[in-house]
């Protein structure tokens, strides 16, 4: 009973933080990961999980992002909320993501897509990774080109960090 309470109040603080961000924007990159940091702490302290029983998987990686500050963003933020993360890393080809989504069978599978020219290979990964699997992305090809994510499968198109973690607290598992 205490460990659902604790669950419920790590989704309160998860949507807080998430209405502040979408309203007033993001802080600095330097202030997400102090943000992270506290909120590890506390879940560490209260011996929290996540905000699920159960803790989905989520593979992610980059198509074509050499540096990958924001999948790193997101796969903090995805361990906080309680999903086991399991990063494939950057500029991995199509036939290395869908392999491994086949193999785990991933409830989430995260992607960065900076150029509009990854489509050909975001489709072959959306035609090729399990049913089951959620395609979530993000990156500025989504933003010249939204049409793309309905055409190569994309479940859902983060615009930033605030964006997935609104996201994710609609999921329930």
């Amino acid at each position: 009973m205490v460990e659902i309470i604790q669950m419920i109040q790590l989704r309160n603080q998860l949507q807080r933080l998430c209405d502040q961000w979408l309203s007033t924007g993001l802080p600095s990159r330097d202030a997400l990961l102090q943000t992270a940091e506290q909120l590890n702490r506390w879940k560490i302290q209260h011996k929290v999980p996540g905000i699920w029983p159960a803790a989905p998987l989520m593979i992610t990686a980059t198509l074509d992002d050499g540096i990958g500050q924001g999948i790193d963003i997101i796969n903090i933020f995805s361990d906080i909320v309680g999903m086991k993360v399991k990063p494939l890393g950057l500029l991995q080809p199509a036939e290395r993501i869908v392999a491994a989504c086949l193999k785990d069978r991933p409830a989430f599978l995260g992607l960065t897509v900076l150029q509009i020219d990854s489509e050909e290979t975001l489709s072959l990964i959306g035609q090729r990774v399990p049913s089951q699997t959620r395609i979530v992305a993000g990156g500025p090809a989504f933003k010249y080109e939204p049409e793309m994510a309905v055409r190569c499968n994309v479940r859902h198109v983060a615009v930033n960090v605030a964006a997935y973690i609104d996201y994710v607290l609609q999921l329930n598992f």
